[in-house]
């Protein structure tokens, strides 16, 4: 047995709008990937995410498990060190519920057990 894990650099998904990189991380997840995404997701995008996931549930795909490690700062610092190009600390981790088992996580770590 083996689980595609697929690490996304900030790079990747900062090309992208809110609709073109929530689609990504949905179409990615529906092929049995765990991704990890290096700049972690806002508390609204996991919100969209999880709603546009529940519009895509099915026999086939039974949705999502997410957690995200650290925050995005959306003060005044985290948009300045944002517009000077610097980046929010954290990463998210996302993959389908039918591969995802568990997830533990504290301020510090993040552990995931994955299977079929």
């Amino acid at each position: 047995m083996s689980v595609k894990i697929e690490f996304v650099s900030q790079r990747v998904l900062s090309k992208k709008g809110e609709e073109d990189k929530l689609n990504f991380i949905l179409n990615s997840v529906k092929k049995d990937k765990i991704l990890v995404l290096e700049e972690p997701l806002s508390g609204e995008e996991e919100a969209k995410l999880i709603e546009k996931t529940m519009g895509a549930v099915s026999k086939d795909f039974p949705g999502i498990e997410v957690c995200t490690l650290g925050k995005v700062a959306n003060d005044v610092r985290g948009v300045v060190i944002k517009i000077l190009g610097g980046r929010s600390s954290g990463l998210t981790v996302v993959g389908p519920s039918n591969l995802v088992k568990q997830i533990k996580r504290d301020p510090h770590k993040l552990q995931l057990l994955a299977g079929k």
